[in-house]
């Protein structure tokens, strides 16, 4: 956040919150459009730090800097490792939290000058050279290897001359990204090299989760490019050394939950989970496996500009976000599949809220858990004010992890089931690499791989929205162990239905919106 305050403000670029909505001002006419990008996929947070209710402890976070631990033989893992390292121990968890990457580099690449910027990267961060092993007490404990233990020749294979040079790249694409890591020995990066065209090459590469997160997937080809840059040029890689490693992060982490600062974050988390915890009786078209699968197949479609400006317009009448819509939005439409008036979705967080953690590769994002609770005669409008509250509490409490809560609440353990939800919702911005855009840097141009991708689910079903121009880009990501795709194309069309709905008549009870197509009704 502190970066992004920073870049907001060199581009001469006023932010203010009018009646809810976040209003961007730049004294330049053509402000710089990454900026302006970023903005957009972390309006939740800016609105909420503009809004007041961080202020303290971001300027806490931007004063107070992470202290650096004494070199050691290993090191205490972070509340989500410790979480994570336990599901991973079953193969496939462990392959279900796989991070792919992908992308096509077209021009002429520089194989030893490629191959010493990925050293470079795996030198600069620790955490790529970390592994998970059991101490002589029997915990288990990060260990980090020397840089020159971790094999850093990137596998090449040439397959210019390949008959179905298209099957075999999406199969050694996916055999790439679906094969198990073994977290005791790692290394936990693999890299591939896949040479389809004199000047074209296909670049797979998978982190295991335990170790990265989306925002460091984004850190690492930020870095590799960059230093591939400088290395062809002969220039010094313009980047300061990391002041700080995930091992100093985990250790000023821990130091945190044990003492009293965080006491009011806990206490509001088990607030809101007190009593009889909800469980989603969605209904599905198999029976759920014993032990929770991590198959994942997805469908994606769009919300047209019309639906979108009013669902929009909505939110800011009641000084929402779009999240805050959607997530009402969400929860309506289980309501109405399920009857339950008592829901828990769950949400990523990029957990970097401290100004230490900007460029840093490791396992911080945190995971949101919004407990709705409404009445089939609360209008939309009334759920919506009552999931913007939930939020808000969430997001000012945020700091407390989320496999800390699952401890403390002492839930029974169901194999089938992840803790506390099953259903999640996102919104990101459909701009920039992850949509395909290319970089240029030098002869080397990078653009993203749009083909078959690992398709992994960690969650029944994971509701995906991300903006893009005037419209809303759509998707559903779920598990075909539980659900068949027909299913989840009726609940997409069924969800695109009830947001026309909402939008036209937002003061109706939730109950009573339609959320079914002309030929639906005439069947019922």
């Amino acid at each position: 956040m502190k970066q992004l305050l920073s870049r907001i403000k060199e581009n001469d670029i006023l932010l203010e919150i009018v009646d809810g909505k976040l209003k961007i001002f730049a004294k330049n006419t053509t402000p710089n459009p990454e900026v302006i990008s970023e903005i957009r996929a972390r309006k939740d947070e800016l609105l909420h730090f503009l809004s007041g209710h961080d202020k303290a402890a971001f300027a806490e976070s931007f004063q107070a800097t992470i202290p650096v631990v004494p070199l050691a033989d290993d090191y205490a893992l972070s509340s989500s490792q410790k979480m994570l390292w336990i599901v991973s121990q079953f193969e496939q968890a462990n392959i279900g939290y796989n991070i792919p990457g992908v992308h096509i580099f077209e021009g002429n690449l520089d194989y030893l000058a490629f191959s010493a910027a990925l050293q470079a990267i795996i030198e600069r961060h620790e955490n790529l050279r970390t592994v998970f092993r059991e101490n002589a007490e029997g915990e288990i404990r990060q260990v980090i290897l020397p840089g020159a233990s971790v094999p850093v020749a990137v596998p090449c294979d040439d397959l210019r001359n390949a008959a179905d040079q298209q099957q075999q790249v999406n199969a050694l694409v996916q055999e790439h990204a679906l094969t198990p890591f073994d977290l005791a020995h790692g290394p936990l990066l693999r890299t591939h090299l896949l040479q389809v065209e004199d000047h074209k090459w296909v670049f797979s590469y998978v982190l295991h989760h335990i170790i990265s997160d989306g925002w460091s997937m984004d850190i690492l080809m930020k870095e590799l490019l960059l230093f591939y840059n400088s290395y062809t040029t002969g220039q010094t890689p313009p980047v300061a050394p990391l002041r700080i490693q995930y091992k100093d992060y985990t250790a000023w982490q821990q130091q945190q939950l044990q003492g009293d600062s965080l006491q009011a974050h806990k206490d509001y988390w088990l607030k809101q989970f007190e009593g009889e915890l909800p469980i989603l009786a969605l209904p599905s078209d198999k029976p759920r496996p014993a032990v929770k699968t991590y198959s994942g197949a997805d469908i994606s479609g769009r919300l047209g500009a019309e639906l979108t400006s009013g669902l929009k317009t909505l939110c800011q009448q009641q000084g929402a976000t779009l999240f805050m819509g959607l997530l009402a939005a969400v929860n309506a439409l289980l309501y109405r599949y399920t009857g339950q008036d008592d829901i828990i979705i769950g949400s990523p967080i990029a957990g970097r809220a401290h100004a230490d953690l900007e460029d840093q590769i490791g396992f911080y994002v945190n995971t949101l858990a919004f407990r709705s609770r409404f009445k089939h005669e609360d209008s939309f409008a009334t759920l919506l004010d009552h999931v913007k509250q939930v939020t808000l509490g969430a997001y000012e409490h945020q700091i407390y992890p989320f496999g800390e809560l699952v401890e403390a609440l002492r839930l029974q353990r169901d194999m089938s089931r992840n803790p506390l939800f099953d259903v999640q919702v996102t919104l990101g911005h459909g701009q920039g690499q992850a949509a395909g855009a290319a970089t240029q840097l030098g002869d080397l141009k990078a653009s993203a791989y749009t083909d078959d991708q690992l398709q992994t689910s960690r969650f029944d079903i994971v509701f995906n929205f991300a903006e893009q121009g005037d419209e809303l880009l759509t998707g559903i990501l779920y598990n075909p162990d539980v659900y068949g795709p027909e299913t989840i194309i009726r609940l997409s069309q069924h969800l695109e239905q009830l947001l026309a709905a909402i939008v036209s008549h937002p003061q109706m009870p939730v109950g009573e919106l339609n959320y079914l197509s002309v030929g639906e009704r005439r069947v019922g």
